[in-house]
C-alpha cells in the first residue's frame, strides 16, 4: 500500500509536536471563565476545566488546561520544547501567564498571586499535520482504493484544519461512506491524487515500514502523548529522534 499514490500523497503531510499542560492552582481564577483562543506566542488555546467541565468542577480553585505550541522548530516555533524538562515547561508556562494575568499570577498580583499547587504535562510528539501552504491537497479523502478499508482523522480531506472539529466531520464523512456502499448508493469517490505523486509512486521501491518499533508499550510508539519517562524518551529517541535534537535551533 504504500507506493499506491493514494497513501504515497500522505507523506506530503509532515506530524508535528504539541504539548498539553494542566495546571492546579490555589485559588479560583476570574479572568479565563471559558475556552480561550490566545494572543500569546506559547499558549495557543487555554480553559479553566473548573468552570468549562463537569468532571473538574470547582467554585474554589481552578484547574488550566493548556495548549503549549508552537513547542518546536517543526512547528514553526524557535524553541524545542519537545527536548526540555517538565519544570521548564511550567516555568515557562507561569512567566506567559504572568504576562498575560498580572492582576491574578505572578509577583506583581495581590499576594504575590495565585499558587501552583501541582502541574502535568503531556507530550505528544506527532500530533496534528502541519497546516502550511499547499498541504490541502494532499490529504486524502475519506473514500480509498482498498475494498472496506476506509479512513477517518482530522488530516484526511474536509473543511477543518486538524482538530477535534475536523476529526468529527471527518467521521461522519466516513460513516457516510461506508453507509452508501452498504446500501449500494453512489459515493462522494476518492479524491484525485497529484501527478508528481502518482509518478513517484510509479518509480518507488518497496520499503521497510518505519515508525513502529513493537518491542515497546509507548505511546510515542502509536502516534499518542504521555507525560515524559525514560522509558517514553527512550521510545522517542529510537522512533523519532529529530524531535530531541538542540533544545533551541533556529526556525526553519
Amino acid at each position: 500500500w504504500a507506493n499506491m499514490p493514494y497513501f504515497r500523497q500522505v507523506r506530503e503531510l509532515e506530524g508535528i509536536p504539541v504539548i498539553n499542560i494542566h495546571m492546579w492552582f490555589d485559588r479560583k481564577l476570574t479572568s479565563v471563565d471559558h475556552l480561550c483562543f490566545s494572543r500569546s506566542p506559547l499558549l495557543s488555546v487555554y480553559a479553566d476545566m473548573s468552570t468549562c467541565c463537569k468532571e473538574y468542577a470547582d467554585d474554589e480553585r481552578s484547574m488550566l488546561e493548556l495548549v503549549f505550541a508552537p513547542c518546536s522548530p517543526l512547528a514553526g516555533g524557535k524553541t524545542n520544547w519537545i527536548a526540555k524538562s517538565d519544570e521548564e515547561i511550567v516555568e515557562a508556562t507561569m512567566k506567559e501567564l504572568a504576562r498575560l494575568f498580572p492582576t491574578e499570577i505572578g509577583p506583581g498580583a495581590p499576594d504575590g498571586g495565585a499558587v501552583l499547587r501541582k502541574s502535568a504535562v503531556v507530550k505528544t510528539p506527532r500530533s496534528v499535520y502541519a497546516a502550511i501552504p499547499g498541504r490541502n491537497k494532499y490529504r486524502p479523502s475519506q473514500e480509498t482504493p482498498i475494498e472496506n478499508f476506509t479512513l477517518a482523522g482530522d488530516w484526511t480531506s474536509q473543511k477543518f484544519l486538524g482538530s477535534m472539529e475536523g476529526a468529527i466531520l471527518a467521521g461522519k464523512l466516513a460513516a457516510e461512506v461506508v453507509t452508501d456502499r452498504s446500501a449500494g448508493r453512489p459515493t462522494q469517490g476518492i479524491k484525485s491524487v497529484q501527478q508528481h505523486v502518482i509518478d513517484e509512486a510509479n518509480k518507488a521501491s518497496e520499503e521497510v515500514p518505519v515508525g513502529l518499533d513493537l518491542d515497546s508499550d509507548s505511546a510515542f510508539v502509536y502516534g499518542g502523548g504521555e507525560e515524559m519517562s525514560q522509558r517514553s524518551e527512550e521510545a522517542l529517541q529510537n522512533q523519532d529522534k529529530e524531535q530531541l535534537e538542540a533544545a533551541t535551533v533556529a526556525a526553519r
